[in-house]
This record gives structure tokens, C-alpha cells and sequence, in this order.
């Protein structure tokens, strides 16, 4: 029962198996088809081939109909003496039926018959009817087992038309894909997508598989013409279960002719394709309609990719009637939608970014404003693009704009938009990023930089949840979410009246301080190897990774443009190697801030510029570095992490393992370092 996973073959093998242990010499088993309250023979042993369609039973005609409608399984050890039997073989002078049940219902019957009377016993109806309940669960399982595979095959395909309509906006492309895919996954014998002309009022074809172009200049169709024309004119999807016996299927494409498969087990479905007022055409299939596979299933499949193609023409019009903001908004919707910010643009495994991200998840379906805070370059858009596509509101517009991009007579209108009229070059009606954002999130970078007469209409918004745009005397209600950002201390601006109290309180709700570089380094290598898979796949290079030696040097380092320096420091790096490690020489612009400082003058190595007192005071000028060639980088890195391990031990009153945490090493890290660089304390 269980050496196949084909139904009809598992059918096959309990009949025969039911056959030998009755020693009989024919038999079939029916299933109900409940459509008609029919008996179908499914297979059969010792018997004309032609029973399959001559003997047509009714549940509830003959012993094996009875059987069918009763759930008991009956013995006949003479037929001429029961009344109810109907001879479909000559020779038959015994009968054994049991029914097939599961769940309660009665699915099938095993029939079997003998030659000679008094064929069977009781001890065979027991048997016989134990396999056929088992068989009948496992032929359960296995019709749920198909249908499970149709539905995941379903899936797969929409996830991949869904792809194609993100990744291009020219139909051509998305509908031959999509007529492609269809092919692929039903095996189609031929397909359509048929589009309204409505300057001609016909129904065109315009995209196809499994036809040559003399044969799609054929496909043309009046509304409610055929099965294609009913459907355009009904907005209904249809199933034809075989296309032979239809009477309104025009075989305007000479289809049942030209088909691989017999026509009669050829089905054909078809879905409008509809906005919500209108049809704007057909999508149709011919495949080949195999047993226990669901026609409802895969029409229903059918009206959802009916629904992705209009979703697609939708997307064109709106380029084609030059409404160009809410294209490009859309176009960067999907690409962010992309990376679907779970937090795996933001990369960290420090105690501060794990915090971070707990606080992401916390603040993320809230509706409170949000303000990111921290230094220049530590991710603060990324953050705020991680709230919005982590909330409810993730398939709604995020807005971002910045604040100090923006000149300040110019910002009021970028966010609140205007009238036409309401200044001069005010030509049109214009809407404000604040009207685009309804229902979404908008980003204000760099908040602290608004000027005070702006801050009071945005606190208005945050309070009455309205707009008003210049020029106009009628406010507008919307529904958007806040985050700020800032790298500038907001309440030393308040001391000096240069931002709002209130505004800041309103937008203070939560807040969240964005750690600088420095002070994870436990994340650098992380963000070291993501930038170098990053740009190595965007510059087609074949780096590797990084050496060492390099890497000491960029831990070294202090980041003071966080991690948007590393970002760029990494990117110039790729581009410019030619070998497959980045090795040290590919940084020697972080040597030099190191050695020079960041504008260009000697100081001491260290990474502590206060403690410098406490460190080794020698220097490196040009003079000593030239008398280093050849061993330059060896002695620089010696030097910094010596001078780095003095500092530390000094610090930390000689402590090894408080020493190695400082540094974010493990102590025989530290002891063979002390060692190889011969640290004296």
C-alpha cells in the first residue's frame, strides 16, 4: 500500500492483491463520482476492456450499488438467486462487495467474482473490507498528497510572475513571461492574453504560447463571441472541463487540431482580467486535465495572475498619463521592498546593536513619533527605514527628505506643498511630501536644522494631524507617522531658542541614540566582509577578502566618520585593487590618518588623542618611514598595537582580562601579543 505515491496505481495493486488472497478470477474497483452518484470502474481484472465504459452503475443498482449506498459489504455465493444482481459477465456465479470508506463516506467499492458458488466466506468479507478502508485512507492521502503538490507548484510560479512584473514596467516582457511560466508549470497546450481595443472594439490577442504569429493574427473576438467573448462580457471566469463537447468554443485557432493530446482530455479555463469597474480582457489556458488534480484550484490560480496582469497594465497607464511622482515613489517602494529591512541591512552583533534592534521591534507597530539620534554616518535612514518596513504600514509610502538639503524658503513647500498662484513660479498645484506620506511614514534627516517659523506648522501637524499648503486656506487631515533624525544636540539648541521645546517633546516620544563605530568594534570585521561582498559583486572584482595585516589596521582605527567611512573606504579599495586580498597597501589612506591625523600633521600613535601623555612619545615623520622600506607596514602596525597594549595595561592598572576586553581580544590573544611585540610593564 505504501510502494507508490500514484493513486491509480495503488488502486491497481489492491485489486490484484484482493484477487489473490480470494483466489478469483476477476474483479473490479469502482469510485463514487459524486457529480452524477455514478460508479466509475478505475480498474478491473479478467474482464472485456470495454466494461470500463459500457457499465455505468448507479449508486444503489445492483449489489455493488447497494454496497455503495449502504457502507456494508455483502457476500452472494449464487446470483441467480438474488434479485438485485446485475450480470456484467457471463460466467459470474458468486459476488464479493465491500466498500471503500473514509471519514465516514463512502468513497468506493472492491467487487470480486467467481466462476463457481459458494466462493466466498465470511473471513473473506473481513479481510477484503479491512484493506479496502486502509487502502482508502492511503488513497486519501495521496489525492491530498497531489493537491498539496498542485498548490505549492501554484505558489512557486505566482512568486516568480511576481518577480518579473517588480523587476521591468514593459508589458511585452511581463506578459510573455508570464504566458512562459504558465506553459512551464501546466504543461499548457496552448494559452492566451487577449486585450480590449477599444478604439475597434474587439478583442485582440497579444501575447501567446504554443502559437505562431500567423496564428495569433487570427485571434481576434467580439465582445461575448465564443467562450473568450462570454467571459469578457460576463467579468466571470469559466472551466471546460473538454473542449470537444462545449458548443460555444469557436476553435478559431483550429486548436483540437494542432493539439499533442487527445482533445476530449484537453480542459480549458479562462479569467477576466478586471479593475474593479471595468474588464479590460481575457487570460485563457488548453491543458491536459489529469486525474485527481482540482480544475477549481487551478482557476482560482488563474484569476490571481488575471489580477498580477492587470495590476501591470495599471502600473503602465499611470506612466503613460506622466504621473510621474507617484511612478518614481512606486518604483522605490518595490526597490525597498526588496531588502524588506529585517534588519538584514543593518549589520551588528554588539550589545548596543542588538539593543537597537529589540528596540526596532518594540517601537515598529507603534504609532509614537520616533527620534533617532548619534553621530554623522552611523546608519540613522537605515534605522528609520527599518521601523516603517517592519510596521503595519510597510506597503505604504515612506517618504524621506532632508531638511538641511533643502533651502529654508523652499522647504514649506516641499513638505506642505502649494497652490498654484500662491508665489511666484507657482505655476500648478503641487502636492508636499506630507501629502504623499498619507497613510505611511515620512523621514525628516536632519531636524535640527529647520527653521523655528517651519517647526511651529510641523508641531500643528503632529497635534492636529493636518496640513495646510501654501498659499491655501483649507487644511487637509492625513495619517502619517513621524521619525526624525539628528547628529546636533537638540536641547543645547533649545537653550539657545534655536529649536522648539514643544516641537521636541512631540517628537522625543521614543528615542533612539544610534551607537558611533568606536564604541562596537566588535562589529568591524562584520561590516568589513559585508562591504567587500558587496562592492566585489558590483565591480565584478574576485576579491577574496582581506589580509591580516589590513585587518589590524582597520581596528585600529577610530571611524570618526563611523560607518559611512568604512563603507567608502572599503568601496575605493575594491575598485582600485588588483589582487585578490586586500592587503594593507590598499588602505594606506587610513595609515596616513593614523600616522598624520586627519589634517595632515604629526602626531603620536595612539587612538586615544588625550592620553597621548600616557602613551610612547616617539614619532613617525617622513624621514623614519623612508628608513623603513621594506618593512613599513610591519613596523607602523608593531608600533600602534604596542603603544595600543601599554596605553591599555596602564589604564586598567595591569589587569590582563580587563585589558583584553578593552581591546576586544581574549587573553592568550593578548599574552602571545605581549610576547611577539616584547612589551615590557
Amino acid at each position: 500500500m505504501n510502494s507508490t505515491l500514484d493513486p491509480d496505481r495503488l488502486l491497481d495493486l489492491i485489486l490484484e492483491r484482493c484477487i489473490q488472497i480470494c483466489e478469483v478470477g476477476s474483479g473490479s474497483l469502482m469510485l463514487i463520482s459524486r457529480a452524477d452518484e455514478v460508479l466509475d470502474i478505475v480498474t478491473f481484472r479478467g474482464m472485456n476492456p470495454s466494461v470500463r465504459t459500457k457499465v455505468k452503475l448507479r449508486v444503489g443498482e445492483g449489489i455493488t450499488g447497494i454496497v455503495a449506498a449502504s457502507g456494508e459489504g455483502m457476500i452472494v455465493n449464487d446470483v441467480t438467486q438474488n434479485p438485485h444482481y446485475i450480470s456484467i459477465k457471463d460466467d459470474i456465479l458468486s459476488e464479493l462487495a465491500v466498500p471503500m470508506i473514509v471519514e465516514d463516506e463512502v468513497i468506493g467499492v472492491i467487487s470480486l467474482d467467481s466462476s463457481r458458488k459458494q466462493a466466498f466466506s465470511e473471513e473473506h468479507l473481513e479481510l477484503v473490507s479491512t484493506l479496502a478502508n486502509m487502502a482508502a485512507q492511503i488513497f486519501k492521502n495521496l489525492q491530498t498528497f497531489r493537491q498539496l503538490e498542485q498548490k505549492n507548484k501554484i505558489q512557486q510560479v505566482l512568486i516568480d510572475i511576481s518577480r518579473t512584473v517588480t523587476s521591468t514596467l514593459i508589458l511585452r516582457e511581463i506578459f510573455d513571461d508570464i504566458m512562459e511560466r504558465l506553459d512551464k508549470s501546466l504543461n499548457l497546450e496552448r494559452g492566451s492574453i487577449v486585450l480590449l481595443d477599444s478604439e475597434n472594439n474587439i478583442l485582440k490577442l497579444i501575447a501567446a504560447s504554443g502559437l505562431t504569429s500567423e496564428e495569433m493574427e487570427k485571434g481576434v473576438y467580439l465582445p461575448g463571441e465564443g467562450v473568450t467573448g462570454k467571459v469578457y462580457e460576463s467579468g466571470e471566469a469559466v472551466i471546460v472541463e473538454s473542449i470537444v463537447n462545449d458548443e460555444n468554443f469557436l476553435n478559431r485557432l483550429d486548436n483540437a487540431n494542432h493539439f499533442k493530446n487527445n482533445p476530449e482530455n484537453v480542459s480549458f479555463l479562462a479569467a477576466p482580467i478586471k479593475s474593479d469597474t471595468d474588464v479590460l480582457g481575457v487570460v485563457s489556458v488548453f491543458f491536459v486535465h489529469k486525474k485527481y488534480v482540482d480544475l477549481k484550484t487551478y482557476l482560482d490560480f488563474l484569476q490571481v495572475v488575471a489580477s498580477v496582469i492587470y495590476q501591470a497594465i495599471r502600473i503602465q497607464k499611470l506612466i503613460d498619463e506622466e504621473k510621474r511622482e507617484i511612478s518614481r515613489e512606486n518604483i522605490l517602494l518595490k526597490r525597498e521592498l526588496k531588502n524588506k529591512y529585517k534588519f538584514g541591512s543593518l549589520i551588528g552583533k554588539s550589545k548596543s546593536m542588538e539593543k537597537l534592534f529589540e528596540m526596532i521591534q518594540l517601537v515598529s507597530d507603534s504609532r509614537a513619533s520616533v527620534l533617532i539620534t548619534g553621530e554623522s554616518g552611523t546608519g540613522k535612514e537605515m534605522i528609520a527605514s527599518a521601523i516603517h518596513y517592519n510596521s503595519s504600514r510597510a506597503d505604504k509610502p515612506f517618504i524621506k527628505i532632508n531638511c538641511a538639503a533643502i533651502p529654508e524658503n523652499l522647504l514649506e513647500s516641499e513638505l506642505f506643498g502649494h497652490k498654484k498662484g500662491s508665489f511666484t513660479g507657482a505655476v500648478a498645484d503641487k502636492k508636499g511630501k506630507f501629502e504623499m506620506a498619507d497613510t505611511g511614514t515620512i523621514f525628516l534627516d536632519e531636524i535640527g536644522e529647520m527653521d523655528l517659523n517651519l517647526q511651529s506648522k510641523l508641531l500643528r501637524v503632529l497635534q492636529e494631524k493636518e496640513i495646510e499648503a501654501v498659499g491655501s486656506v483649507k487644511p487637509k487631515k492625513i495619517d502619517v507617522r513621524i521619525i526624525a533624525a539628528t547628529n546636533a544636540d537638540l536641547e543645547d539648541l533649545i537653550s539657545q531658542k534655536l529649536f522648539r521645546a514643544d516641537l521636541y517633546y512631540r517628537l522625543n516620544v521614543v528615542n533612539m541614540l544610534t551607537p558611533p563605530l568606536r564604541e562596537r568594534p566588535e562589529d568591524i570585521p562584520l561590516l568589513i566582509n559585508h562591504f567587500i561582498t558587496k562592492y566585489t559583486s558590483e565591480n565584478v572584482k574576485k576579491i577574496k577578502g582581506i589580509t591580516r595585516e589590513a585587518h589590524k589596521l582597520l581596528m585600529s582605527y577610530n571611524w570618526p566618520g563611523n560607518v559611512r567611512e568604512l563603507e567608502n573606504v572599503i568601496e575605493r579599495a575594491v575598485v582600485l585593487s588588483q589582487l585578490e586580498m586586500l592587503d594593507i597597501q590598499d588602505f594606506s589612506e587610513i595609515s596616513g590618518r593614523i600616522l598624520y591625523g586627519e589634517e595632515g600633521e604629526e602626531v603620536e600613535v595612539g587612538v586615544d588623542p588625550e592620553a597621548s601623555s600616557e602613551v610612547a612619545s616617539s614619532k613617525f615623520s617622513p624621514a623614519h618611514l623612508d628608513a623603513l622600506d621594506g618593512r613599513a607596514m610591519e613596523v607602523v602596525v608593531g608600533e600602534v598595537e604596542a603603544r595600543l597594549i601599554k596605553y591599555a595595561m596602564k589604564k586598567f592598572k595591569y589587569t590582563k582580562t580587563r585589558v583584553a576586553k578593552f581591546l576586544g581580544i581574549n587573553r592568550n590573544t593578548l599574552d602571545k601579543k605581549i610576547k611577539d611585540l616584547k612589551i615590557d610593564y
